[in-house]
């Protein structure tokens, strides 16, 4: 279905202005933005990244997902994703109902089995194949916890079903449903203390930090994130590999908190913390704990920061240096070549976004598909062009534009 050209996040956020009785001025003035910045969001002509709408959505007292105009009805249809959304939401809710008499559950070796295989396509960015799956595994590992003894069977059925509420956070998470990723991560925390694993609940608080920078609360955030250090520490061997890798992904995080509040000191001070860690490690990592941390990560966060600072040539320099292994999660290297996108639009390097939005879209399509800075950046350089080429075009058609 086709979207009207001047419905797009800025455009929605002009709306909002306008009903607070606000002008571009007073906006830019509360939420510490410059009047310019407001005038070229609201016209389209520049993306609206994470940063700033988080900041003028505490200004106007309205959810994030309102002014990003998610979830996105008509593409999720397109690709059966919307009916997925009810079964998942059904499950959540069966979490303190007890064994369901019409399960019977599998050995738990086959149970983990399957959640490993959920997870792994999870970073995959494989939404459809999640969707449906997912369910029924929160059914089952459901009815295990309630009917298993306290032993080691129980607790790793504590801990599979732990991440399976982390797959029910990034799957409803990426398709715009922010409430129920909210349920999901508070499911996963409780979880996660019968599984008694104090780097689940790290990842957990890592996740937490991500929803709370989406509001725009850096402060908040780093309380978080310290709170995930205190876990980490609480863990049977702290300096082992597992424990590294949680550690050093919240610092990675806690970089781009401090990016967003636009502090590059305190910036600087994390990614130092993130690369010692990751030079005690040795190597990069993929899929402990389902993150993936070591030197490619923080040469890619080292980008992301610079980006969120607004050094955008600073930011493309280091880039040229950057390459993922084969084995790097596509949500990662997807997520990297939107950021890039948006860079490049910026700074009205319109091929070269046009490249990355194209790459972004190979690498991890559905995640592409539904990302709203995709579809801002798209927007920004659908309206700065006079003739639309035929790539920007498809681009446009494929998001729903």
């Amino acid at each position: 279905m086709a979207h009207p050209a001047d419905e797009h996040t800025g455009a929605r956020i002009a709306d909002y202005r306008k009903l607070r009785q606000l002008t571009q001025t007073a906006l830019a003035e509360r939420a510490f933005l410059s009047r310019s910045c407001i005038a070229k969001v609201e016209s389209g002509l520049a993306p609206a990244t994470p940063a700033v709408v988080a900041a003028v959505a505490r200004v106007l007292q309205v959810d994030v997902a309102v002014l990003n105009g998610q979830p996105y009805i008509s593409e999720l249809r397109q690709d059966h994703l919307d009916r997925l959304i009810a079964p998942l939401s059904d499950a959540l809710d069966m979490y303190d109902l007890g064994p369901d008499p019409d399960i019977t559950p599998r050995p738990m070796s086959q149970i983990a089995a399957e959640v490993d295989a959920l997870c792994a396509r999870t970073c995959a960015t494989q939404y459809k194949g999640v969707g449906e799956d997912l369910p029924g595994l929160l059914a089952e590992l459901t009815t295990a916890l309630s009917v298993l003894p306290t032993g080691v069977d129980r607790q790793q059925a504590a801990t599979c079903l732990s991440w399976c509420y982390w797959v029910a956070y990034e799957f409803a998470y990426r398709l715009g449903y922010h409430t129920l990723a909210s349920i999901a991560l508070e499911r996963m925390g409780w979880m996660a203390e019968q599984a008694q694993d104090p780097l689940l609940l790290a990842v957990r608080l890592a996740k937490r930090s991500s929803m709370l920078l989406r509001r725009g609360d850096n402060r908040m955030s780093l309380k978080v994130i310290e709170r995930g250090h205190k876990l980490v520490e609480q863990h049977d061997d702290p300096q082992s590999v597992e424990a590294r890798v949680v550690s050093g992904s919240l610092h990675l995080a806690a970089a781009i908190a401090a990016a967003q509040a636009k502090n590059e000191d305190t910036v600087s001070g994390y990614m130092e913390l993130a690369k010692k860690t990751a030079k005690g490690i040795g190597r990069d990592v993929p899929r402990v704990y389902w993150s993936s941390f070591g030197t490619t990560n923080v040469k890619h966060f080292e980008v992301a920061t610079l980006v969120e600072l607004g050094q955008l040539g600073e930011a493309v320099k280091k880039a040229r240096t950057l390459r993922f292994p084969s084995e790097h999660p596509k949500m990662r290297v997807g997520r990297y070549h939107i950021e890039m996108a948006r860079a490049y639009a910026q700074m009205g390097r319109t091929e070269a976004s046009l490249k990355a939005l194209a790459t972004a879209r190979e690498v991890a399509p559905q995640q592409a598909r539904y990302h709203p800075l995709m579809r801002e950046t798209i927007g920004a350089l659908v309206r700065r062009q006079r003739i639309s080429t035929q790539g920007l075009s498809s681009l446009a058609a494929w998001v729903g534009m």
